[in-house]
């Protein structure tokens, strides 16, 4: 995990390449929403750009993280099913389900049932390459999917070229790793023997989910994500049971709406005085996907330095392996 981690900077450069070099049709269905399918680290992807494109898509965009699909899905609804594996098994009832509805149908995999499918059935199919947790291949994902999204004519407002946009926010990694390290370190030191508490803005909501994913599935951690100025008017109060074995950890960007980031102010101070650590970090970037791809990366780093101070596997699934075992034999 720790070469795919370090290697993350190249893997959003190869994947622009690619993307450059697997054309789409620019006949643009007509559309009324967009529904992105996907699970776990395949499934992150849709988040993200459902959050990244929020305030420019010209209609309603949602992920789908279940067998079943929004009523609303029909004729005018852009499917995109996004499955590492080509083969999760949420996803592709959730597809059989949209083919029926008529929805128009695109795809990003690196093989499987669903490269079948897309074959089949003549679909606008991204390819990626395989053999890696799926988790760690979120450049590739986002990176597709971008391509899949200004094909249909949404991009974000801050990016002329959504690929070139990609390069840039590799060679920023790269510019920024050692204080990306650095942050990272010293906040694995501070949950050693800490629960994270993850906060943000409403806006980067995918970027505190990917992180919560991240912190369980690399570090093996439980912990928990809210978004202000939400947890104002609910988690707040749980806040009275603080204490110093809790961890607050804030991210920020420079699109944090100001009245929500004076709550947060105010919130560091009570938290710190009920007894736990207040940590922040700020995202450094020219355009909201170089400010993400910023935490993101980050987030990545500090789940594996947790992972390999406390000695637990951070590519070691054996729970998700269990489950997936006693599911099959169900069916």
């Amino acid at each position: 995990m720790r070469a795919l981690i370090e290697a993350f900077p190249d893997q959003l450069s190869a994947a622009a390449t690619s993307m450059a070099s697997q054309p789409l049709n620019q006949d643009v269905p007509p559309h009324e929403n967009i529904l992105v399918l996907g699970m776990g680290g395949s499934g992150i992807g849709g988040r993200f750009l459902a959050g990244l494109l929020g305030d420019a898509a010209r209609v309603p965009i949602a992920s789908g993280h279940d067998y079943r699909i929004p009523a609303w899905v029909g004729p005018k609804t852009v499917v995109l099913a996004c499955s590492y594996s080509g083969n999760t098994e949420e996803t592709l009832t959730a597809l059989d389900a949209a083919i029926k509805k008529g929805a128009h149908i695109r795809a990003l995999t690196s093989g499987g049932q669903l490269a079948e499918l897309a074959k089949q059935h003549g679909w606008a199919v991204l390819t990626v390459p395989g053999g890696h947790p799926p988790r760690s291949q979120f450049g590739w994902a986002v990176t597709g999917l971008l391509h899949h999204f200004s094909a249909l004519g949404h991009c974000p407002t801050d990016s002329a070229n959504v690929l070139d946009d990609v390069q840039a926010c590799a060679q920023a990694l790269r510019h920024h790793r050692a204080s990306i390290l650095d942050t990272a370190d010293r906040w694995a030191e501070v949950l050693n023997t800490k629960s994270p508490m993850l906060y943000g803005d409403t806006a980067l909501e995918p970027v505190l989910i990917r992180w919560r994913q991240q912190l369980n599935e690399n570090a093996k951690r439980l912990c928990n994500h809210h978004v202000f100025p939400e947890m104002n008017h609910n988690e707040l109060v749980g806040w009275e049971s603080g204490n110093k074995d809790l961890a607050a950890l804030f991210l920020h960007t420079e699109e944090d709406h100001p009245r929500t980031a004076e709550r947060m102010r105010l919130c560091k101070e009570i938290f710190a005085k009920a007894g736990a650590a207040v940590e922040e970090a700020q995202a450094i970037g020219a355009t909201r996907l170089q400010r993400w791809m910023h935490l993101v990366h980050l987030g990545d780093w500090l789940s594996l330095l947790m992972a390999e101070k406390t000695g637990v596997d951070p590519v070691d699934i054996r729970h998700i392996d269990y489950l997936k075992g006693e599911l099959a034999k169900m069916a």
